[in-house]
């Protein structure tokens, strides 16, 4: 009578495949080296979109501070009905210099007076924000990325005016000075506008 085998002898004693610790620690160095370059150019991408979407955010925020701002100048002091409005105040925030302004129309609609929408605006910046002041309401952000305005105002044969008081009554022309700048971190993007507008005031 034949005997099964002992147990032992049954087991597959044979080598088998797998990883060493070594080869693990090489697999892996190797992987890495193929990646980094990989990782580098993706990063890199990253940062070059981000730089790209800098600069368009901040050549619009420029332009259209820059298209509203001169569009308002020039419909500033509109009467039709002959209110006499002062369209141009040159620092309704009493800070001593041009860099804010509150201007006034009767058009939205014309009714003798500028208590409506829109008819009644005051512009500043404060940090990266451009600031609006629709009448008696409290300030609302207009427009983010403006890092500052300037204005300068000129009479009828272009020499400047410093006094506010003749600003509202005799200004013709106004230069207006936007920069905006970016706000993604290490990125130079900046844009710088200046027009010149024709102003109802001084006439």
């Amino acid at each position: 009578m034949n005997r099964p085998a002992p147990l032992s002898s049954r087991i597959d004693r044979s080598p088998r495949a797998g990883f060493s610790t070594v080869s693990m620690i090489i697999s892996m160095t190797l992987l890495a080296l193929v990646l980094m370059p990989i990782l580098g150019t993706v990063l890199s991408g990253q940062r070059n979109f981000a730089n790209s979407w800098d600069r368009a955010r901040v050549q619009g925020s420029a332009r259209f501070a820059h298209l509203s701002l001169t569009r308002l100048l020039r419909a500033a002091g509109s009467d039709p009905v002959g209110g006499a409005v002062p369209g141009v105040d040159p620092d309704p925030l009493g800070n001593g210099i041009f860099d804010n302004l509150r201007l006034r129309a009767d058009y939205n609609p014309p009714d003798g007076d500028t208590d409506d929408p829109g008819e009644d605006l005051t512009f500043f910046v404060r940090s990266d924000t451009m600031y609006v002041r629709s009448g008696g309401n409290p300030e609302e952000p207009y427009l983010i990325g403006v890092d500052s305005l300037a204005f300068e105002y000129f009479d009828v044969d272009g020499v400047a005016i410093t006094d506010p008081d003749r600003v509202t009554r005799r200004a013709y022309t106004a230069r207006i000075t936007i920069r905006a700048r970016g706000e993604v971190p290490g990125s130079d993007a900046e844009q710088l506008i200046v027009g010149l507008v024709r102003l109802r005031n001084g006439r």
